[in-house]
């Protein structure tokens, strides 16, 4: 399965590119125990989320580097 920005956070979690990328922005997320609720969530819109206190060029820069991984 492709992982793009618009996978699941359970699929983002199965790929091992993908949670390197997320933790170099977000040291510790993909390993948080509490992410159980949101799992089925896009990772697009979770990484939107003002709790994750990322600007929004961030967001853009984990998007497009998500997107780059099976393209």
């Amino acid at each position: 399965m492709a992982i793009t920005s618009k996978s699941t956070l359970a699929e983002i979690l199965e790929d091992e590119r993908a949670c390197a990328i997320i933790d170099e922005y977000v040291p510790g997320f993909v390993s948080n125990p509490e992410l159980g609720p949101v799992k089925g969530m896009k990772m697009k819109t979770l990484l939107k989320f003002p709790q994750t206190g990322l600007s929004k060029d961030v967001v853009n820069e984990i998007i497009a580097r998500l997107d780059a991984l099976d393209a």
